[in-house]
């Protein structure tokens, strides 16, 4: 093979590794505005349940988890959807981390110090 051959195959390799690493960028900055968006929604319920609770004691009156258990539910839908999100930035970073403790791990590590667990890893 040729040393214009080897460039050639040199350039080529680096430019579908270029490709690859754009592409999982534009992907880890959509997942990241859509976590924005999905707090900002968080933070508009909290609002919600504030006015809510303030208007109900403003007035005396007391208030029940059962009044607010639809707002509650949103909230933890957003949430739920946040940490999918993040989750697949992990995976696209390949980025070790535990299931059960939530956490993120060394590089090198087959259990969660915490629980012991066999860890997931991204795919390669």
């Amino acid at each position: 093979m040729s040393w214009v051959d080897k460039l050639s195959n040199t350039v080529s390799v680096t430019a579908k590794n270029i490709g690859k690493r754009s592409t999982e960028v534009v992907e880890i900055s959509k997942l990241s505005v859509s976590i924005r968006r999905k707090e900002e929604e968080i933070m508009k319920r909290f609002e919600e349940i504030g006015q809510y609770v303030y208007g109900r004691l403003k007035k005396l009156n007391l208030v029940t988890r059962d009044e607010l258990r639809e707002m509650l539910a949103e909230i933890e839908k957003l949430e739920k959807e946040i940490n999918t999100y993040e989750r697949l930035i992990l995976d696209i970073r390949k980025i070790a981390y535990c299931d059960r403790c939530d956490i993120e791990l060394e590089d090198d590590a087959r259990y969660c110090p915490l629980c012991g667990r066999s860890v997931f890893k991204g795919p390669n």
